[in-house]
């Protein structure tokens, strides 16, 4: 056995090293101000500390082994600083640490078809790994070099130096990441993002119970996060005989797309007869941040995070104020929260209208209105673009006269007694309710459009931001699930002049600024915009797309779903299941296609600096 001092001394030789390894993720961040920068490296050290401490926690037996002991604690370190190591490079070069996607590709016999690795990557790395064993074969002859005292001594100095600092450290900015969630600074906030296994401590719940405080999203743009941006790739340039076409968007929340039939949508399903109807279509998130992200901005919805960071717009709204359109913003729910505000429509503030009053019902019907008198207002010779968002079906709310499906629980939910059997029968029949209701208001807004002769040349959508489940698969709601109830929006389109047809292609909804783009006349390549393509070119063809939520996301194809988290703590819960029914797969049949991962890395890499 080696005495305790000889073992604390070994750890925190090694605490030093790894201490720097996570200092140099800090590089990753852009223009820090001077307490961004401080807290971020009290958060590696933080975490650093935290990482070493469990580990002397779980490795203490080891002392009672003597040289043997030490000899399996160095080993221990090296995987752990050599973990370090590849995720810094990871991180470098995907903007995200070591997750599942990551894990599969390094253990999946078919990664090698993927990836094509030169000879400088393997001469580094076994570099890297004889140096981490040089550093711990050299810490471990030094302590036994030393003399027992000497041991003793070099100890307690250090623990005078380190411990009372380093709990000041966590203590600081734990309490500190925490208020800066609590106001919503953004600012310092994301710069925590490049800390690996960093573990925050929120309390947001606690600030509004106890102090009232509110989480307020930033409404400034933040210059450092956009310096983290590159997107687009290139300025937009337009075809000289640009369309003008008006475009119009209708979407009502958490609408799935097999709600939309003659029965519980009969106004969506007649415009639908009309028009493009696309039924594979998916939706970029299983949640509203998600869905109107990929929807407004054409790309993958975990560029989310950067882009509310830098309080970055999206380039559909550049292109149309460089072809002089009238936009209108009109929302049933706040674009304060989710940030909306700050990022889809930061640079068209002054055209949002989402101050409506009443239950979810009354303010799509407020919203409706509002549409009708802002468009009678406008001057018909100019082109105009319209996003109208309802939020009905999301809250299930809808006037008695709308009460079609029954029983619905007489439109009250008492979510203490709710189960499956109740969710699948009246808070279906009041979901179902909802909907009609939003698609009689959509039959409003057609008609509006036909009144004011828009509606044969406009570009004219019908679409939602995601699904919602009724434990058709096992979960309620929304983004609780990868699954087609959750994911598969509608997606009906009009063209001028185009005729009607039923699409059952593979689509996302970051296809529809392509789209869109195009249309109306942008000849920038789409790939330097854009994680989608356009719907109507002769070549349009989707292998997979790209979902995701808060924590997970998934490569969506139409065989199978393959889900990965972002969570330290969940890496390993990788999930491939079947798209139809959502059935966990076993064996062979889980194996994740590394060629698509790859893709999907390089995706959601692209428009970062």
């Amino acid at each position: 056995m080696f005495k305790y001092s000889q073992f604390s001394l070994f750890f925190k030789f090694n605490f030093f090293l790894t201490t720097i390894l996570f200092l140099l993720f800090l590089g990753f961040n852009a223009a820090y101000t001077l307490p961004s920068f401080t807290l971020s490296a009290m958060g590696a050290v933080s975490t650093a500390a935290t990482l070493v401490l469990i580990l002397y926690i779980v490795f203490f037996v080891l002392r009672y082994l003597d040289r043997t002991g030490l000899v399996i604690l160095s080993l221990v370190f090296v995987v752990v600083d050599l973990a370090l190591i590849i995720d810094f490079f990871i991180h470098r070069l995907y903007n995200f640490h070591i997750n599942a996607m990551v894990i599969n590709i390094m253990t999946s016999p078919a990664a090698a078809d993927s990836i094509q690795l030169g000879l400088a990557p393997y001469v580094t790395a076994v570099g890297v790994i004889l140096f981490l064993i040089a550093f711990q074969w050299g810490s471990m002859a030094l302590i036994k070099r030393l003399q027992a005292y000497r041991v003793d001594e070099i100890n307690k100095k250090m623990n005078k130096l380190l411990i009372i600092p380093l709990f000041m450290i966590i203590l600081i900015e734990k309490v500190s990441f925490g208020m800066a969630t609590a106001f919503s600074n953004n600012e310092i906030v994301s710069k925590f993002a490049v800390i690996p296994l960093y573990q925050p401590l929120t309390f947001n719940r606690a600030a509004h119970k106890y102090f009232g405080i509110e989480p307020k999203a930033e409404v400034n743009t933040i210059a450092s996060g956009k310096q983290e941006i590159n997107y687009p790739l290139e300025p937009l340039s337009f075809k000289p005989d640009a369309k003008k076409t008006n475009i119009f968007i209708f979407a009502s929340d958490a609408v799935r797309n097999s709600a939309i039939n003659d029965e519980i949508a009969p106004n969506v399903s007649a415009f639908a007869r009309e028009s493009y109807r696309y039924q594979n279509h998916i939706s970029g998130g299983n949640a509203t941040r998600f869905g109107v992200f990929s929807l407004m901005y054409g790309i993958n919805s975990t560029y989310w995070f950067k882009f509310l960071s830098a309080s970055k717009g999206s380039i559909l709204f550049d292109a149309l104020e460089s072809l002089g359109y009238q936009i209108n913003i009109s929302s049933s729910t706040s674009t304060q929260w989710p940030e909306f505000r700050q990022t889809c429509y930061v640079d068209v503030a002054s055209c949002i209208h989402d101050e409506f009053e009443g239950t979810p019902a009354q303010k799509d019907a407020l919203n409706s209105a509002f549409f009708e008198t802002w468009l009678s207002k406008q001057d018909k010779e100019k082109p105009i673009f319209s996003f109208v968002f309802w939020d009905a079906p999301h809250g299930r709310s809808y006037p008695d006269e709308y009460k079609k499906f029954l029983p619905d629980g007489d439109g009250k939910t008492n979510y203490l007694n709710v189960d499956q059997q109740t969710a699948k029968k009246e808070l279906y029949n009041q979901y179902k309710n909802a909907v009609y209701y939003n698609d009689a208001l959509f039959g409003q807004m057609i008609q509006t459009l036909k009144d004011n002769d828009l509606y044969d040349d406009s570009i004219i959508i019908f679409t939602s931001d995601h699904g919602q489940e009724f434990y058709e698969y096992g979960n309620f709601g929304h983004n609780s699930a990868f699954s087609r109830p959750q994911v598969n929006s509608p997606f009906i389109i009009k063209l001028p002049g185009e005729g009607a047809k039923e699409i059952n292609t593979l689509t996302s909804h970051v296809d529809i600024v392509p789209t869109l783009m195009r249309y109306i006349g942008v000849e920038t390549p789409v790939e330097t915009y854009s994680n989608g393509k356009d719907l109507f070119a002769q070549d349009f063809h989707r292998d997979y797309t790209f979902v995701a939520n808060w924590n997970y996301n998934a490569i969506y194809t139409d065989e199978v779903t393959m889900i990965f988290s972002n969570l330290p703590n969940k890496i390993f819960n990788n999930e491939v299941r079947n798209t139809q029914n959502y059935a966990k797969l076993e064996g062979k049949d889980q194996e994740m296609n590394s060629a698509m991962i790859l893709s999907v890395l390089n995706e959601n890499k692209k428009f970062l600096k």
